[in-house]
């Protein structure tokens, strides 16, 4: 009778043992399949701006030379914590809006990504809405390397000075400031996360 109970015993253990290393593979294959869906990235900036005609014909992140060369830089909170915003693009009055974009962490840590967005007409106090933008993750440094994934964009624009920048028949830029909003899904490397 003890013979049958040490069995039983072993039998209950093996099983307990096996039970524990398959929920072990199953909750590491789990995490694993959450990493590779990617993490929320969400985030705001404010950022000013300056753009002069695009008389060179520059373009960015393989985008078409579109009529205004812009720069923009700034700085924002996202889900990562605070980050520095800086953008260059050519655009459309009007229309299309395309280049790179790269958010910068404290630590260096920099995110890139390509940038489009869809440029409204102003309103009657000169403010723009920007609309069906979209963010493409195309890698990065440190915590950001290998990153990739997408997320929606939309900003509101509004010019300092338009009478007296070149859109007014001076050579001066024009200038304004942008609030951007932005909310996607980032897939980082394993190590990353």
């Amino acid at each position: 009778m003890l013979r049958d109970s040490v069995s039983t015993r072993n039998l209950i253990l093996t099983t307990l043992g096996f039970l524990l290393a398959a929920a072990t593979i199953i909750g590491l294959a789990a995490r694993r399949a959450r990493a590779d869906e990617g993490v929320p990235i969400r985030a705001t900036f404010t950022v000013t701006y300056a753009g002069i005609p695009n008389t060179a014909g520059a373009s960015f992140c393989g985008g078409a030379p579109l009529a205004v060369n812009v720069e923009a830089h700034g700085a924002g909170s996202s889900n990562f914590g605070p980050v520095s915003f800086s953008l260059h693009k050519t655009l459309q009055p009007g229309g299309p809006a395309h280049g790179c974009l790269q958010l910068i962490a404290p630590n260096g840590d920099t995110l890139e990504a390509i940038y489009d967005l869809n440029l409204g007409a102003p309103n009657d106090h000169q403010f723009r809405l920007g609309t069906g933008g979209t963010l493409t993750f195309t890698g990065g440094t440190g915590r950001f390397q290998g990153a990739s994934g997408s997320a929606t964009l939309s900003a509101v624009f509004a010019n300092f000075y338009p009478a007296l920048s070149f859109t007014g028949g001076t050579s001066n830029p024009l200038q304004g400031v942008a609030v951007y909003s932005v909310d996607g899904t980032l897939s980082l490397q394993q190590g990353n996360q």
